[in-house]
């Protein structure tokens, strides 16, 4: 590059100078473009950086946070996080504002406990009579009068009898006629279980007790039957548990799968699980599938019914054809598949889930901190969401009628502010952040988000479906994945009758115990209305299957 002087500069013609300063601009022009180039390319890795630091966050609370959602308080006239609370639903209180606290009682660790407090929790159990007496030779050496009996006195203490096997011996007694014609008559006996085997109805009850009330897999059950001298491969457990399914138990299910239709709303969820073998089927084994749950909405004239639904994969023709006879309102959090089949059918409606639009703000500002998430986005959006569940919840005394006329006067204009105050703020943020995806699940969901405005029937979210499927994603945690697809259909219909039975409070023990026992005496009757007897809330199961759970 030649640099001339000033004087060569000044004896330079007009045509000349013209040449070098274009040349000039041309040459800032392209450093200029460069430097925003490069300036760009630092913008987005800084926001790179910034989105991929709120990930980390986000997956940091998750994994080892408070799982919950915090309840809201009142905090410089903002709703904030972080008093305790289920994350299903927001605390019912009188006012928005948290009473003040004066003073911090620590009490006493030795406090008298409630009078008749241990009757109570021991009422209902079988109770033996222990009497302590004196023999007649000691109460003559000590009252040499003569004595009276005064009340007794009466403590009680909980005993425990631990697993207790016993073989039941059936001798069936045979007769014939003497003058020996040939006539042969047995006494009647009652229908076995299974043919040629041991197991009893209460032995299988046990086991399906243990493995889907009490996450106990068989495996595990296998070893404490094994402690106690009974040999149980966990196969034969296996067997025995798809079968009573498979046989006896799918009758009360396909009844309670008819019932369900009886409901207004029906809330809906699913959850992955692995099945090792996968019979008849193309799918890959070891293949991810789901298990889908269907819980009604009890309302007048109604139970409560939960159902388990496996299917190998998560596409929309399994809800179709488990909704088929349906007429109402499928409460979601929003997968599509449901979305589509409204779209299909006039008489199905989908309800969106207002604890789904709200979770990822918590989320973001439980990852961030309350400090520093205070008058950010997510706390706006998270309190308005929260101020519109409460006032809800307040209406959840009246009729359906009156729920629906307070929800169009009270909530209809905070639902529309939200919607376009959302609308808003996503025109502001980055649409691949945590905040702008949570924005835009709020803006993509609006319409099913409002249907709960319109029918007074429709609850504000899916907790009911969410609760339900908490104990099959309990259990799997401990069996990690199903043996084959046979096990996996045998488990949606325990699961199904466990939870239905949780439901109706009655003990799911006793429960099984009679359906094993009774069903198997029916199996070559062509009328099955004895069903209807054996359904969880029919007089003759809640007399003989109550509940003992007591709340705390």
């Amino acid at each position: 590059m030649i640099q001339l002087s000033d004087e060569q500069l000044n004896q330079l013609g007009k045509e000349a100078l013209v040449v070098i300063v274009s040349s000039l601009q041309d040459q800032l022009l392209a450093l200029q473009s460069q430097l925003d180039q490069a300036n760009a390319q630092l913008s987005d890795n800084n926001r790179q950086i910034e989105l991929l630091t709120e990930q980390i966050r986000i997956m940091n609370q998750r994994f080892f946070g408070r799982k919950s959602e915090a309840a809201v308080s009142e905090v410089d006239g903002q709703l904030s996080l972080f008093d305790s609370f289920n994350e299903a639903e927001y605390l019912k209180q009188d006012s928005l504002k948290e009473p003040e606290i004066t003073e911090v009682v620590i009490p006493s660790y030795h406090r008298k406990k409630a009078v008749g407090k241990r009757d109570a929790d021991l009422a209902g159990l079988p109770a033996r009579i222990i009497e302590h007496t004196l023999s007649e030779e000691e109460l003559a050496a000590r009252f040499p009068d003569g004595y009276k009996e005064l009340p007794e006195e009466i403590y009680k203490r909980l005993h425990i009898i631990p697993e207790t096997f016993i073989v039941d011996e059936h001798h069936v007694h045979v007769y014939a006629s003497r003058n020996n014609d040939g006539t042969i008559l047995k006494a009647p006996r009652p229908k076995d279980l299974f043919r040629n085997s041991i197991a009893t109805p209460a032995l299988v009850a046990s086991i399906i007790n243990g493995k889907y009330t009490n996450a106990l897999p068989l495996e595990r059950q296998a070893k404490a039957f094994k402690t106690n001298g009974i040999q149980l491969s966990t196969n034969t457990m296996a067997n025995w548990v798809i079968k009573s399914a498979d046989e006896y138990l799918s009758l009360i299910y396909d009844r309670l799968h008819e019932r369900i239709y009886d409901s207004k709303v029906i809330h809906a969820d699913e959850t992955p699980v692995k099945v090792m073998r996968i019979e008849h089927s193309k799918i890959k084994n070891g293949k991810k599938t789901y298990m889908w749950v269907y819980r009604n909405r009890p309302l007048r004239g109604t139970h409560p019914i939960v159902l388990f639904d496996w299917q190998p994969s998560r596409h929309s023709e399994h809800p179709r054809e488990f909704l088929k006879t349906f007429s109402g309102t499928v409460v979601t959090d929003g997968y599509q598949v449901y979305h589509k089949l409204a779209k299909e059918r006039r008489d199905l409606k989908v309800a969106g889930c207002w604890v789904h639009a709200r979770r990822p703000f918590a989320e973001f500002i439980k990852s961030v901190g309350q400090d520093t998430a205070k008058g950010s986005i997510a706390q706006e959006a998270y309190s308005m969401i929260t101020e519109i569940m409460h006032i809800d919840n307040t209406f959840d005394d009246l009729s359906a009628t009156d729920r629906k006329k307070q929800r169009q006067l009270i909530l209809s204009e905070k639902v529309d502010a939200y919607f376009a105050w959302a609308k808003q703020k996503y025109s502001q943020v980055t649409h691949n952040s945590t905040i702008g995806k949570a924005l835009a699940y709020s803006i993509n969901q609006e319409d099913y988000l409002r249907v709960f405005l319109s029918d007074g029937h429709v609850p504000m979210d899916n907790n009911y479906a969410e609760q339900a499927i908490r104990p099959f994603t309990i259990g799997r945690k401990n069996f990690v994945m199903i043996e084959s697809s046979n096990g996996a259909k045998a488990s949606a219909i325990l699961y199904s009758l466990v939870e239905t039975a949780k439901a109706n409070r009655i003990n799911t023990f006793e429960y099984f115990n009679l359906l094993l026992t009774e069903i198997p005496q029916h199996m070559d009757d062509r009328d099955l209305r004895f069903i209807d007897d054996l359904l969880p809330w029919s007089p003759r199961v809640q007399k003989e299957c109550p509940s003992r759970y007591k709340k705390s």
